[in-house]
């Protein structure tokens, strides 16, 4: 049997040829940016196939600062700089109380929480290492626009004003991934605090006693496989601040193996209280469930250490 020749990781990362999430990137703008390969209608707007969105475009940002930090690759740093001057240069800035917020793509100005928040923890987490004051800015105003929105039981609505008035349990988990990241790489003592009050909120509200995450603040179904895997994700990152938060991300991996895995060990989509819908999508389930998985990894391994 012959031996796979090893490749050095951040050798792999700094080929521009082997770099995959790289050649997955929108062409529209000249900066790095990300959308997905389908049109996408929801109840604010649509966008068509290869639309760069704040929210794909952070998710790429995050794992190329991850790759940055890991591996010491300086082509992953440059990309993620690049997804940064995206947000600065393409996303629409609009001014509210405490700060102001970015929308969900280009001439887009919806006051949508966790897309605005995505994209100032890339930009929060990139000022350190670049020393771009604006980026620092940036992330800073959207952190303030967030937390003068925060009610007063913790929580966030998906989007000001009547029609986005719903708390749904993945998308907290964006917000509250998003402060955190902000709040320690900006050294936000505010943020961090109002991330406390939500992770608070996040678990009384939005989970049930079975270890279940809760679709909506007032209802349980569909119990979701996104919800399952941000839920163990942002249990698993906020660990490292509140230890307590690793036996929550254990729980809710212990019931998504029980009632959320297929046969084949993919995850279903949604389980409805009379019906199971088991697609194994990509981008909604498997994919933030191999990312949640590492997250407890290495907040297990972290904790383990001491």
């Amino acid at each position: 049997m012959r031996r796979a020749r090893r490749v050095a990781p951040h050798r792999f990362l700094d080929s521009t040829s082997d770099y995959r999430l790289e050649a997955l990137r929108c062409a529209a703008y000249e900066e790095p940016c990300w959308g997905y390969h389908f049109d996408v209608e929801t109840r604010f707007f649509f966008y068509s196939a290869r639309t760069p969105n704040t929210i794909a475009t952070a998710f790429a940002g995050h794992a190329l600062v991850d790759a940055h930090e890991r591996l010491g690759s300086a082509r992953a740093l440059e990309l993620a700089t690049g997804a940064g001057d995206f947000f600065l240069r393409r996303i629409e800035r609009t001014p509210g109380p405490g700060g102001a917020f970015r929308g969900y793509f280009p001439g887009d100005r919806t006051p949508i929480h966790n897309a605005s928040l995505l994209g100032a923890s890339v930009l929060a987490r990139l000022a350190p290492l670049t020393g771009r004051d604006d980026f620092a800015a940036a992330a800073a105003e959207a952190v303030g626009y967030a937390l003068a929105h925060q009610r007063d039981d913790g929580s966030w609505p998906y989007a000001e004003g009547e029609v986005g008035g719903w708390i749904d349990n993945f998308h907290t988990g964006y917000v509250l991934d998003a402060l955190l990241r902000s709040g320690e790489a900006l050294a936000d003592t505010d943020a961090i605090a109002a991330w406390g009050r939500g992770v608070r909120y996040f678990r009384a509200a939005l989970f049930d006693p079975d270890g279940a995450p809760r679709f909506t603040d007032e209802s349980r179904y569909p119990i979701d496989g996104q919800c399952v895997a941000q839920s163990i994700e942002t249990f698993a990152l906020g660990s490292a601040r509140v230890p307590a938060l690793l036996a929550d991300a254990r729980r809710v991996l212990d019931f998504g193996l029980a009632r959320m895995r297929r046969r084949d060990g993919a995850f279903l989509f949604q389980r409805h209280a009379h019906l199971v819908n088991p697609a194994p999508h990509v981008r909604w389930v498997q994919a933030p469930m191999l990312a949640a998985l590492v997250r407890l990894d290495e907040a297990e391994r972290r904790a383990a250490a001491g």
